[in-house]
């Protein structure tokens, strides 16, 4: 015996669809042109975003050579005194090689046995030579950042009591690409000449 039920059976969608008269939905069309048209666009921003870059690093290029026509491009400080020793500095840009070069080199007033010179990973130094009266002159070249950055640098300087194998004295200063020489640990300006 069959019980009765409030329950039609089971009829698919598109049976009731096709009974109910109406036609079967389409699927909608505009989602996937939409989508074509979106990676359509980010296509051809990845294939021309390399010429613009290009574009935009020359750009920066010719407005870097032509602000360097404005900058100073040698910087110099004389007598930086470490305890009794006494040394020049010099700096000077080479702006279309995007380089600075910075020259530590001995002052005859105050004798000096050991100069060295540090900045970032770069470093050079000498010690006095038995036939050389002082030592010779030290540099480090290090890449101009861009835009130009403030560039900090240790020098050591050892005077005529200094012997191999000692401890030099040395101070931490900053120049500037306007060519202003700071001494990091007091704040104090350096006078500079520039050109």
């Amino acid at each position: 015996m069959s019980r009765p039920t409030d329950r039609l059976p089971y009829t698919p969608p598109s049976d009731q669809q096709a009974a109910g008269g109406t036609p079967p939905e389409r699927p909608r069309l505009w989602p996937v042109v939409a989508t074509a048209a979106v990676l359509g666009l980010a296509l051809a921003f990845v294939w021309s975003n390399p010429k613009d870059a290009e574009q935009q690093r020359e750009q920066r290029a010719t407005e870097r050579r032509t602000a360097a026509k404005d900058r100073k491009s040698f910087v110099e400080s004389e007598i930086i005194t470490v305890g009794k020793a006494k040394a020049d500095i010099r700096a000077d840009w080479q702006w279309e090689e995007d380089r600075v070069t910075i020259t530590l080199s001995p002052d005859l007033s105050g004798p000096s046995n050991y100069v060295s010179i540090s900045a970032q990973k770069e470093a050079d130094s000498q010690e006095i030579m038995p036939r050389f009266p002082l030592p010779l002159v030290v540099a480090v070249t290090l890449p101009i950042e861009d835009p130009p950055q403030a560039i900090t640098f240790r020098v050591a300087l050892g005077d005529e009591d200094w012997k191999k194998g000692d401890r030099a004295p040395s101070r931490l200063l900053r120049l500037s690409p306007e060519g202003a020489l700071t001494d990091v640990n007091t704040g104090k300006k350096l006078p500079t000449r520039f050109s």
